[in-house]
């Protein structure tokens, strides 16, 4: 039995977030135990935090189609300049959601709202094509916004509905926290997820590449073409209802996985697993007279189940 290398990344990744929390304690620490500690501003993880203050302070001087106020900024990007939307978001909430163009006079909207004290200012750019929304300048990391910012932020992208339409590009690396996705159609999905919760309802795709390695995740919507998931733990559900996939690929290391797909489905399912379990009930009830669909997968452990959706 082999994982794919990326699998076993996060597992790594897990076990760095509890260090992520530990430098949260180093970084925002003062005095007693904290000072003499590698996770302290001087030490090893701690010094972190430092860096990424320098960061926040340069995203700080953004200049461009910002609006800052004491809340939170704002920035616009024109839809005709843009053709992908990556998101990179370290903590707090994220919403992304199609609008009428009448509401957003044809530009995607970005906003972050600032709660519960100071935090760094998100850093965007439009380049290629490709609009870019990160936690801060850096991206952070996951000790990185530790020292002096004690603040949470929420994040909002609006997309206008006749960008909404063609994507090519929808890509999402969250850290922490919950996020939401609605009604987006485009070319390719990628989403990286190291903890908390994404929801997305109403998506359309033709490729789909996942990578979880804790939390959940719950994806409803069509994918055409193929799904590549690679995932350490935690719980995913995906929900195709209306059209299956043509291919499914990937591997799991633990956790749950759910995959839903149209009843009258063809599928031909090979998993390889060294221990878990694997339901598949389209087995007991013969092939559909449907789309194919071809599913490789490898298991450590966990629980796999395929089944039509209601």
């Amino acid at each position: 039995m082999k994982l794919a290398t990326s699998t076993w990344v996060k597992i790594a990744l897990i076990g760095l977030l509890c260090l992520g929390v530990c430098g949260w304690l180093g970084g925002c620490g003062r005095g007693g135990w904290f000072a003499s500690s590698p996770l302290w501003p001087g030490g090893v993880l701690g010094c972190a935090g430092i860096n990424a203050v320098d960061g926040a302070l340069s995203g700080l001087a953004q200049l461009g189609n910002y609006e800052t106020t004491t809340e939170g900024t704002r920035f616009e990007a024109d839809a005709s300049e843009v053709s992908a939307i990556e998101v990179n978001w370290l903590a707090g909430s994220g919403q992304v959601r199609v609008a009428p163009d009448s509401e957003t006079g044809g530009k995607v909207i970005v906003e972050e709202t600032v709660r519960g004290g100071s935090c760094p200012v998100m850093v965007c750019e439009v380049e290629d094509g490709t609009l870019s929304v990160s936690y801060m300048e850096g991206h952070g990391g996951l000790s990185g916004c530790s020292q002096s910012w004690f603040g949470q932020k929420d994040l909002t992208v609006t997309v206008p509905a006749s960008l909404g339409e063609k994507l090519e590009l929808f890509g999402l690396e969250a850290a922490s926290g919950r996020y939401t996705v609605e009604n987006l159609n485009c070319g390719e999905l990628e989403l990286g997820v190291a903890s908390g919760e994404v929801d997305m309802t109403g998506l359309a795709a033709k490729r789909a590449e996942l990578s979880v390695a804790s939390g959940r995740v719950r994806v409803q919507g069509a994918i055409t073409e193929n799904i590549g998931l690679d995932q350490a733990s935690g719980d995913v559900s995906l929900s195709l209802p209306d059209a299956a996939p043509a291919e499914v690929t990937g591997s799991m290391a633990s956790g749950s996985l759910t995959l839903e797909l149209p009843a009258d489905t063809q599928l031909a399912a090979e998993v390889d697993k060294t221990s878990g379990n694997f339901n598949n009930e389209f087995a007991n009830q013969g092939n559909g007279n449907g789309k194919p669909c071809s599913l490789s997968f490898t298991m450590i452990s966990g629980a796999f189940t395929v089944r039509p959706a209601a």
